[in-house]
């Protein structure tokens, strides 16, 4: 009897610790739960009590530009700027013709050369006139060089600024004409000269202006430019 006894007593001891552990495991269960309710609440109110950022932002258009001192003068242009005749603007560049009521005997292409007698790139335009005939420049500029050579004849180089230039070759100079000078579109710079004065590779082709056009160091075509319309 006592043995059955106590076997009972030591069972209900036994129920008893595992009933214990199971509450207590329930109870942290809890704890944890509540915590992480808790946590939850924390972050749902932090983004519902934050600002959007559509609200912060200032309206498009609407940033405030800081204070101009002296009025915004500065900013107005001054129409002499542009007055320069040796300096290119943003202008659409015309080229008048630099002999009036001049033929046009070469283009700027692959030609056979007759005084050269060889096939080559004729780098400009030539326009046939008389000897004395006016060559007159083609746009505003200033005089880059004045020089004479057996090859070339008598050349006039002119700058219009960007790096456009443009050549006037086998004439004679006008007096007084230096390296500096500014002219004007259509002023005369020079005349055509004699046949017998024409520059040496282009001797046969008898009197005439040969004519170039360069943008930096190259050689393009003068169409580019010239108004052939014009007369």
């Amino acid at each position: 009897m006592k043995k059955n006894e106590q076997e009972r007593e030591t069972s209900l001891q036994e129920g008893e610790e595992q009933a214990k552990r199971r509450h207590g495991k329930l109870y942290y269960a809890l704890i944890a739960v509540c915590a992480l309710v808790l946590a939850a609440a924390v972050v749902l109110m932090a983004v519902f009590l934050t600002p959007r950022q559509s609200e912060v932002l200032e309206e498009p258009g609407k940033t405030e530009q800081p204070e101009d001192p002296d009025g915004g003068k500065d900013d107005e242009k001054d129409p002499s700027d542009d007055d320069d005749p040796g300096q290119n603007t943003d202008t659409e560049v015309v080229f008048a013709l630099p002999v009036a009521n001049a033929t046009v005997t070469e283009t700027f292409s692959f030609w056979y050369n007759s005084t050269l007698n060889r096939y080559c790139l004729h780098t400009g335009v030539d326009f046939s006139a008389e000897a004395g005939t006016e060559v007159t420049a083609a746009y505003a500029g200033t005089v880059e060089s004045v020089t004479e050579d057996i090859l070339e004849g008598g050349k006039v180089v002119l700058s219009h600024g960007d790096g456009l230039y443009t050549v006037y070759a086998s004439i004679d100079a006008a007096a007084g004409l230096r390296v500096g000078d500014s002219v004007t579109r259509g002023e005369v710079i020079g005349t055509v000269s004699a046949a017998a004065d024409a520059m040496g590779n282009e001797y046969n082709e008898g009197a005439h202006l040969h004519f170039e056009v360069l943008e930096g160091e190259k050689q393009i075509d003068p169409a580019t430019y010239l108004d052939y319309e014009e007369k």
